[in-house]
Parts: C-alpha cells; structure tokens; sequence
C-alpha cells in the first residue's frame, strides 16, 4: 500500500466516527474521487501552457438582451456555440454589484473561519450538499453551501445553523447574490432553449429549477504538499455558474485532451455545463470537465451556483432527429446524482451515459 493509501485508511478510521450518518456517504465518495485521480503536477502544467482562452460572451449591453433583436439573436448564437465547443464560456455580466461581490467573499472568511465541528452541521442527504473538507487526499480543499439558496427560508436555515444567534447582514447578502446571479442561469438557458426552438418549455423548466450556492476555499500548499486544489470532474448540475476572487487555479479541458487555465476578469462568470444539460441537449452540449490546481502561494476562493431540476430530465422532441437520434432516457435529476457516487457511477468513463444513455 502507499503513503498516500496509508494516509487515506488512517484518516477514515480517525474520522469516520466523527462524521454524521447522513453525509458519510457524500463525504467518503468524494475523497475517493480524490483517490482515483492521482495527479502528476508537472502533467498539468505543461496542459495548461497551451493558447486556448474561455470563449467570452458579452451579457452587459442591455441591446444583446432584448429578445427579438438581431444582436439577441447573435448572442445566442454566440451563447449556443460556446456551449456546444467548450461545455463553457466566459461571461461579462454586470447584474452583481461591485460592493455586493466584495462583501460575498469577505463573508466567506468567516465561514470558513468557522470551528469544523459548526461546519460539519452542514449536512444533507444529497451528495456534495454537505460541508466537505478536512481530506486527507485534498488537503486545501473545504466548501460549504446553501441548498434553496435563492428562498429566504433556505438561506434563514443555513445563517442559524452556522450562526445560533443569527447574522442580519449575511442572510440579506447571500439570498440578494443568489437571486442575481441566478438571473444569469435564466438568461443562459432562455437563449439556449430559443436558439433550439424549445421556447415552450423554459417556463415550466425554470419553475422545477432549484439552486445550490457553495463556498470554495483552497488553502496554501504546505511543503511537498499536492497543489491539487480539486481533481479533475463534470458537474451534475444542469448548469454552474463559478465566480472567483482573484487567484486562478480553474483549468478546463479542452476536446483535443488538453488542459488551460481559465483566467476570468474579477467580476465575469464562468459558465458551465453539466451531466444534465448533456443529456437534455440530447448530447449536443458536452458536459465542462474541469479541475482546480493550484500555482501561487496564495488562498483561492470562489463561489458557485449550481441549477438542479427537481424531477424528470428529458430530451425535447424538437432535439431528436436522424443525425440526432435519442440518446438519453428520461431520468430523475437527483436520483442520477446518488448514483454518480455509486462504485458504479465512479468507475464509469461517462456516469450520465452509464446511467441513462441509450
């Protein structure tokens, strides 16, 4: 056995006890997703020396956003065509203020300030909704979120479980940043579904959306520590919206197999794709693959929103025809999320495809 096998056996039976039934499940799986993708550094940078960029979409002249007008019609276009090349792009967008997107990660220094045993409160019966850190096999990694964080209950929830005594100014900010930035996710998906003729459905598929907002913290690297912030992945989501302090360290693959560091200015979105936008756009829209490596000795943060359709997937009949023939069956969005963390759904090369592919 390795080091690192010894290491990750010796820190399971030291914590397992530690650890609240209902997110070992969540906790273990992901530090055996950390376990499976040893990462060679010097792979990774070389990866990411290539010239690829993010595509970058330009959602801040309010004339690309008028629906009906020739410059909405190109940004669809330019919206539709990033996702379908990369699973991803870059997004100038302007709907969260400045001193908003400051304050969110101010905040997040004490939440991560936090004592582990308040953080670990955080749990759910849902993998990757839980408080996640404290790996041994990632050990800059830690994140934490919201569930239902664009409700006021859902954000009240989260505030009184970290803070018993509550925090007026966290609550307001966090329920105001998610409401924001999910205006992004409808803005996304209403220039996709009109860019596919799907118009008919985007009402009762926003109306089924649900949002996940976590908090991301990479540490510094300690010596002859890995600076694997976290291994490379798609999301399952429907779609994430990923935004960033100023420290880099998110990279995306590329279809030839290589790896760039995505460098977004400090107030653009990244957007991405997930499993479930894979399989809804009957595979027209690949999912992002991405991983977090750290190169400066600095503290990363970042903060994601993650869509979620609570219910049945489905491929739309207007995407189905002889060059695209079905692909996906319809399935449950959450159900396929418990089984990406099976053994199944960790061995398989592409879990969405294993689990309702055609």
């Amino acid at each position: 056995m390795s080091n690192g096998d010894d290491d990750i056996t010796k820190f399971t039976i030291n914590i397992r006890a530690a650890i609240p039934e209902t997110r070992k499940d969540s906790y273990f799986n992901f530090q055996e997703l950390a376990k499976t993708h040893r990462i060679n550094r010097e792979r990774f940078i070389m990866g990411s020396e290539g010239q690829a960029k993010l595509p970058v979409v330009d959602l801040t002249n309010a004339e690309n956003l008028k629906p009906g007008t020739e410059a909405w019609r190109s940004t669809c276009n330019q919206v539709q065509q990033a996702l379908e090349d990369c699973g991803c792009f870059e997004a100038t967008y302007h709907g969260v203020p400045l001193d908003l997107h400051n304050a969110m990660f101010s905040m997040s220094n004490g939440l991560f300030d936090l004592p582990v045993e308040t953080k670990c409160q955080k749990t759910s019966d849902k993998p990757y909704h839980s408080y996640i850190g404290q790996i041994s096999s990632l050990p800059l990694y830690e994140s934490l979120g919201v569930d239902y964080a664009t409700t006021p209950e859902g954000v009240e929830k989260f505030t009184n479980m970290m803070w018993p005594a509550g925090s007026d100014e966290f609550r307001e900010k966090v329920h105001t940043f998610s409401n924001l930035v999910a205006e992004l996710t409808k803005l996304v998906t209403k220039m996709v579904f009109h860019n596919y003729g799907v118009q008919r459905l985007y009402e009762s598929h926003m109306a089924s959306t649900i949002y996940l907002l976590r908090w991301f913290q990479y540490r510094e690297q300690k010596e002859n520590e890995t600076n694997v912030g976290l291994p490379p992945h798609t999301d399952k989501a429907f779609i994430s919206i990923l935004h960033q302090k100023e420290v880099n360290g998110l990279e995306v693959k590329t279809k030839d197999g290589q790896w760039f560091v995505a460098e977004p200015s400090p107030t653009s979105f990244v957007v991405m794709a997930g499993d479930a936008f894979m399989a809804w756009s009957n595979g027209r829209v690949p999912s992002c693959f991405h991983q977090v490596i750290m190169k400066q000795n600095k503290t990363r943060l970042s903060i994601g929103l993650f869509s979620w359709l609570n219910g049945t997937v489905q491929v739309p009949e207007e995407l189905i025809d002889d060059k695209h023939p079905l692909s996906y069956k319809p399935f449950d969005h959450f159900s396929y999320l418990h089984f990406s963390v099976t053994p199944e759904g960790k061995q398989s090369k592409c879990a969405i495809k294993t689990y309702c592919g055609v």
